[in-house]
C-alpha cells in the first residue's frame, strides 16, 4: 500500500467534514462510512485519529437521525480505539440518559469528567442523572444493555 492510499483516505475524511459543515448529513454520513469501511480492510496507524473522529461524528449524525442504538455502537467503537476520547463518553452518556439507562449514563458522564474535569456540560448532565435517580426515577432495565464491541 502506497502513501496514495493514505492521501486518498484523508481526502475522503476531509470531504466528509466539509459535507457536515455544509449541513449535508446524508453526504457526510456516506463519506464517513466509506472512510470507516476502508480502514476495516486495511487500517493505517497514521489515520487512527481521523478514524476515531469518524466513528464519533457518524455516531452524532445517527443521534440526529434518532438512530440511538447505532449511534451508541459508533461511540463505543471510538472509545475502544481511543479510551481517552472524552467527547465519545459524553455523547454515549447522553443517549443512555435519553433512553432511561441512568446507570450507564452515570458511568459515561463520570468517565468524561475523570478525563476532563472542566467539562461543564458533562458535569451538569451528570448532576441531572443523579437528581433523577434521587427523585425516584426508575432506571430502564436496559441498564444491562451491552455495547457491542464488534
Amino acid at each position: 500500500v502506497t502513501d496514495n492510499f493514505v492521501i486518498d483516505r484523508m481526502e475522503c475524511y476531509l470531504k466528509a467534514k466539509e459535507s457536515l459543515a455544509s449541513k449535508d448529513l446524508a453526504g457526510s454520513f456516506k463519506l464517513f462510512s466509506e472512510f470507516i469501511e476502508s480502514q476495516r480492510s486495511l487500517e493505517r496507524p497514521e489515520l487512527t485519529e481521523q478514524l476515531v473522529d469518524a466513528y464519533n461524528t457518524r455516531g452524532y449524525i445517527r443521534y440526529l437521525w434518532v438512530d440511538f442504538d447505532e449511534a451508541v455502537q459508533d461511540y463505543t467503537e471510538a472509545i475502544r480505539r481511543n479510551p481517552d476520547f472524552t467527547v465519545a463518553y459524553y455523547n454515549r452518556g447522553q443517549i443512555h440518559y435519553r433512553l432511561g439507562r441512568y446507570k450507564l449514563a452515570e458511568r459515561d458522564l463520570t468517565k468524561a469528567l475523570q478525563l476532563r474535569p472542566e467539562f461543564t456540560d458533562a458535569q451538569l448532565n451528570l448532576e441531572q442523572v443523579l437528581k433523577d435517580l434521587r427523585n425516584g426515577h426508575k432506571f430502564n432495565d436496559h441498564d444491562n444493555f451491552i455495547e457491542n464491541e464488534s
